[in-house]
This record gives structure tokens, sequence and C-alpha cells, in this order.
């Protein structure tokens, strides 16, 4: 099966908040107020309703985080929880960051959250590709000509991209390694011998016959990115991506 499509955007998303969840402290400085909102998580937006987490007494130093976790077996609503180390490595969100100051339990907010949204848009492309692929053994018996049965494993999901604006920031959110600004349309991308690609979201809105479908690759690595460039065409980027399963193992959504 494939499908292919125009102008689409690829998005870059990280675990992080996206509206809401502001977070203060609760009441006599010992706990946190989380406000309601949504985060996402692995690819998942999810809801976090309003909850005050309780800190316990004879806390001391700046080691408190207040985190989004997206519970085993739930697909759509996010817990918040406080962690006193460092939560790198698991799946979360970082709401905010908290000191317990020099007073007894006093918490106060250090206010580590971004100011943007975890999903973000950093370029716009066209020509999108996507091939779903399985591979099958089949069965035959007997004097039979055609296989009766079929078994599918190996399921795939690869695509190509080509550029429609030429964005090298966005080269770093895709392939890994670092930018620095020097400015408007200015800036260095420079990738290390250490350096891996990160995940990123495809997702496109066509109209066909006056329906608009959106379609959203939950969860893709890009494989290959190819810049051409000669003496008589502007520079057009290409990119071969693969999908993958996000947290609760959804790899494609197509919506109308």
């Amino acid at each position: 099966m494939a499908i292919q499509f125009g102008l689409s955007r690829l998005r870059g998303y990280r675990n992080g908040y996206e509206t809401g969840v502001a977070c203060t402290t609760g009441a006599a400085n010992t706990g946190i107020a989380v406000a309601t909102g949504s985060v996402w998580l692995d690819g998942v937006n999810c809801a976090l309703t309003a909850v005050t987490i309780t800190i316990g007494a004879g806390h001391t130093g700046s080691a408190c985080w207040a985190i989004a976790v997206l519970p085993a077996g739930n697909s759509s609503t996010a817990a918040a929880t406080a962690v006193s180390v460092d939560p790198t490595g698991t799946v979360h969100a970082i709401l905010d960051r908290f000191t317990f100051g020099t007073g007894a339990n006093t918490l106060l907010l250090l206010a580590d959250k971004s100011g943007t949204t975890a999903l973000q848009t950093f370029a716009r492309a066209q020509n999108v590709t996507l091939n779903i692929t399985y591979d099958q053994a089949v069965a035959r018996g007997g004097t039979l000509i055609f296989a009766n049965d079929a078994k599918f494993f190996n399921g795939n999901i690869e695509g190509t991209v080509e550029y429609a604006d030429v964005d090298v920031q966005s080269w770093s959110r895709l392939m890994g390694g670092s930018y620095a600004s020097g400015g408007a349309s200015s800036g260095t991308w420079n990738l290390s011998a250490t350096n891996k690609p990160f995940p990123f979201m495809i997702e496109t809105q066509e109209v066909t016959d006056g329906v608009t479908a959106t379609i959203r690759v939950l969860k893709c690595y890009s494989t290959q990115l190819g810049i051409k460039a000669d003496t008589e065409n502007y520079t057009i980027p290409s990119m071969n991506f693969v999908a993958v399963g996000n947290k609760l193992g959804d790899v494609l959504q197509i919506t109308q």
C-alpha cells in the first residue's frame, strides 16, 4: 500500500506540556498544585486533570521535579507526580522544577518549564510518499495451485519527503547535532560522531472532493538526508524515514 500527498508539514515533538498545567506551591508550601491542561507523551496527546501533589516533610535542596506520566494501560489521561531524582530515561513530561529553599519544607518554583509547546512545526514538505508493507508466508496443500492461507509479519512503514523550504535548523531537529543561531536566516548546524536522529511527526491535511483528511505518521526517524545542489535549480533537500510505534503501539492515524 502506498500513500502519496503533496504539501505537508514536519512537526517535531518532545515530551512536555501543550497547554495549561501551571504549577504553584500548595497549602503551607508543602505541596505542588497542578492546573488542568494537556501534555504530549511519546506522541500521545494526553489530558491532565487538576491535582495537588503532596510533599512529605524533611526535604532539602532543589531535587524536586513535578512531572506527568502515562499510566500503564491508559491511552489518553496523564497523571502528575513528583520525583526527587532526575527522571531521565523514563517517558515523562517535566512540568516544573522546585527547590525547598532555606526554610523547613518551603517550596520555591524554579520555573524550568519551556516557554514553547511540546509540539512544534519546523518545516514544510512536499511530495511525501508512505509505503506500508508486510512480509508474508503462504500455505498450500494437496493439489492447490493458489495459497489457501497467509500469515503476515514484519510490518513496515517507510517513506520519502522533499523539503518545500530550506531550514538548516530543522535538520538538527531530525538528524541530531547542535545548532547555533547567528541571527535572522543565519546559523550553523554541527553533527558530531555520536549524534543520533530524533523522533518527529509528519502531519498533513488533504482535501479530496470536499472531504478533509488528516494524516499523521506519529513517530518517525530519519534514515537518510540528501542535499542536492546544482547550478540551474534551487537546493531541494530530500529525506528518507522509517516509522515506529509509540508508547501505545500506534504508528499511523488517518481521520476525516
